[in-house]
């Protein structure tokens, strides 16, 4: 089976690239253009509207490739060392033939890095060498064929995106993609509700050893019935005045399989979400939260106890979008992710939240290098300014103080099981600044992110670089898309 597997996955490869060539000779790609991952949506998951277009003839044809290069210093793991760069290259293309009711795509993606040295934080979640997460058949359904309305099912490998993304997402600023593989059920009984129903096995990222990774080393990644996710995803738009409910059900079960050890996690996540988009001269809130039970491990060693889960996270936002030429935004806004008590892992209930598949950047700031805050043990209350200076000009800023939601568990790989290194973690400002060179074709961004070291990242007995009060990242990319 693998054999076969793998042949299918290089002939789709071989197709698209050759695709790829006489498409390019022909001038037949009319389509708008994403950021790469081509295909991936945006960094704002789930709104259709900007989807590129297909053609007369019912083709798509999206390809890009980004460069980024970035340097962190004052890292207090002791896992990696305290400063580190780094530079990174994704590439992609995605094609997409449906003139009619039955449409089939693929994306190719290939996700390098380049000077990664031995005590990395990089690993196999940044880098995958030529890789397939895209290869699917969609069968789209008109209103009068179904009586559930508009209707769509995608099966074989495709990327997902739904809701906010905090929970299942394909992450825009990461370096790589993460693709499912299985079967995926749309439909839309009104125009202002859709259901979407999903069961998929998470594509694991090959290879796995540092070394490998560092090299570049090319190996398809797998998929496995040891680990599958499924749920479904409810949203009804124009609810309670002009706001939108989401609410979702997912299912994760996983096991240790030949070669790949896991935390045995077996996690039920209920998501409920009310929100409203900014709009000129408006209001804008998003308020999100989810309860997470099952059982799971603390740790994927062998002998880890897998004990009772009870976790919970909130997101909580609003904002004000002013007028003017420059359309300013002024927002406030709070995430809590639940952690681990003191009895975590001797045999207690574990309480880390665990974020899925969900996506980091629109959050928490880079991950990358960088990648301090997630979704787990913090309690982070602060305020965004976001302006477009220009038709061509983003400018995105903000700013949190954040403390642990349990001083008995983690943050930035440090933990102090006694608690007395204190709740505090420090402060950061983080932000982003985006150019369009050329309009849909050329971007420069740059991101960057200043952590101020609190008592927890200075008191913690395993920190390093305790001379460094702060943690500091910079980015900059250029995307060019086709």
């Amino acid at each position: 089976m693998a054999a076969i597997r793998d042949a299918w996955r290089q002939g789709v490869v071989a197709i698209m690239l050759g695709g790829a060539g006489m498409l390019g000779a022909s001038g037949v790609a009319n389509a708008q253009s994403l950021p790469a991952s081509p295909a991936s949506s945006t960094e704002k998951p789930g709104q259709e509207e900007t989807a590129p277009t297909k053609d007369d003839d019912g083709l798509l044809v999206t390809a890009a490739i980004r460069a980024r290069y970035e340097t962190v210093g004052g890292r207090p793991s002791p896992d990696v060392a305290a400063a580190e760069q780094a530079f990174l290259v994704r590439t992609g293309i995605a094609l997409e033939y449906g003139p009619g009711p039955l449409t089939i795509g693929g994306e190719l993606v290939d996700s390098r890095g380049y000077g990664i040295g031995t005590r990395t934080q990089i690993d196999n979640g940044d880098i995958n060498a030529l890789e397939l997460p895209q290869a699917y058949l969609k069968l789209r359904l008109d209103p009068g064929a179904t009586p559930l309305g508009l209707a769509s099912v995608e099966g074989g490998r495709f990327l997902i995106n739904l809701g906010s993304g905090r929970l299942v997402a394909t992450d825009e600023y990461r370096n790589t993609v993460t693709g499912f593989t299985g079967v995926r059920f749309d439909f839309k009984p009104t125009r202002s509700t859709g259901v979407s129903l999903f069961y998929v096995m998470p594509q694991e990222h090959l290879p796995s050893g540092d070394a490998e990774v560092r090299r570049n080393v090319v190996r398809f990644d797998r998929e496995t019935l040891n680990n599958v996710l499924f749920g479904a995803h409810i949203t009804q738009k124009q609810a309670l005045g002009a706001g939108q409910v989401e609410l979702a059900y997912y299912r994760l079960a996983e096991h240790d399989s030949p070669g790949r050890a896991t935390a045995d996690r077996r996690l039920q996540t209920i998501d409920a979400r009310f929100s409203r988009s900014a709009q000129d001269c408006g209001f804008d809130y998003d308020l999100e939260g989810a309860y997470q039970f099952g059982r799971a491990s603390e740790s994927m060693r062998a002998d880890a106890t897998n004990a009772p889960v009870k976790a919970g996270f909130v997101h909580a936002a609003a904002g004000f979008t002013f007028g003017g030429a420059i359309k300013p935004r002024l927002g406030l806004f709070y995430d809590y992710a639940s952690g681990n008590g003191r009895q975590a892992g001797a045999g207690g209930t574990l309480h880390r939240f665990d974020t899925l598949f969900g996506s980091r950047r629109d959050d928490f700031g880079p991950s990358g290098t960088y990648a301090a805050l997630a979704r787990r043990n913090i309690s982070a209350p602060g305020v965004r300014f976001e302006a477009k200076p220009a038709d061509r000009f983003e400018v995105l800023t903000d700013y949190r103080g954040i403390w642990l939601a349990s001083r008995y568990d983690g943050f930035y790989d440090l933990t102090d099981p006694t608690g007395r290194s204190g709740r505090f973690a420090g402060q950061q400002v983080e932000g982003r600044l985006r150019y369009w060179v050329i309009p849909n074709r050329l971007r420069l961004e740059s991101n960057f992110a200043v952590l101020f070291k609190g008592a927890f990242l200075r008191n913690v007995p395993e920190a390093v670089a305790r001379k460094a009060s702060t943690v500091r990242f910079l980015e900059t990319n250029l995307l060019v898309t086709f």
